[in-house]
């Protein structure tokens, strides 16, 4: 696993593992549609899963076009109906000003049975001044999905507020370094080479993956997810009538 912020560690482990065990145990579909896909980094985990993917991203998003095949706003999505098995959409949900607008597309393309993985923020500091709209409790996911026609809901708490803790205290330490970085031209300094970056922002986090696996530290950790980082959602668009 390539991590891509040093400053979400925690988050982006947990959901990798997560994603990598859902594809992993499943047998091969028809299509999969990477929603905000960016530089598409669970390609790997889903790619043997199914026949076709597709990686769709907004059409001012800076990432490289190789990874992009379709550019559309993710409430106006230019797929049929019912011809995508599975939807996978990874920190979207939040810029979306309706959300419900979101899911409703999602349910439109998804094929009768098909299902939604969808990652969202909870426990996080604003990433942008333009489009971060929300932060989502597990009482409104269930219900935006059930109001846009989704069932069998699942929702899994990402880390719990020791996580969200670790989270919050190391983000303006790495902005610090960047800060720094970018005043002196160095860019070893904004980088897991800098020692100090290391033992300040990389450590506490790899620090809280290593205790959450033992039985004991495990077991309190689950007291305290009602402060997670985010959640890991699923949800089916329900089989038709007769």
């Amino acid at each position: 696993m390539r991590l891509r912020n040093l400053g979400a560690i925690i988050e982006e482990t947990i959901r990798y593992a997560y994603l990598e065990k859902y594809f992993s145990g499943r047998r091969q579909g028809d299509t999969l549609l990477d929603l905000g896909c960016g530089p598409r980094p669970y390609q790997t985990l889903y790619r043997s899963a199914y026949t076709k993917t597709i990686g769709a991203e907004h059409p001012d998003a800076p990432f490289p076009k190789t990874d992009i095949d379709l550019y559309c706003l993710a409430d106006n999505i230019p797929l049929e109906d019912n011809s995508i098995d599975t939807v996978l959409s990874t920190e979207v949900m939040h810029d979306m000003a309706e959300p419900s607008n979101m899911l409703s597309e999602v349910h439109r393309i998804l094929k009768p049975g098909g299902e939604i993985i969808l990652t969202t923020p909870f426990v996080v500091p604003l990433v942008d001044g333009i489009y971060d709209h929300y932060r989502y409790t597990e009482q409104g996911l269930q219900y935006l999905l059930k109001k846009s026609g989704f069932t069998n809901i699942t929702i899994q708490p990402v880390g719990d507020v020791f996580a969200s803790a670790i989270t919050l205290m190391v983000k303006p330490v790495l902005k610090f370094w960047n800060t720094l970085a970018k005043a002196t031209g160095l860019k070893v300094i904004y980088s897991s080479w800098n020692p100090f970056l290391l033992i300040t922002v990389v450590l506490p986090q790899a620090f809280y993956l290593w205790t959450r696996d033992l039985p004991l530290i495990r077991s309190l950790y689950k007291k305290f997810n009602y402060g997670c980082i985010g959640y890991i959602t699923t949800a089916i668009k329900p089989e038709k009538a007769g």
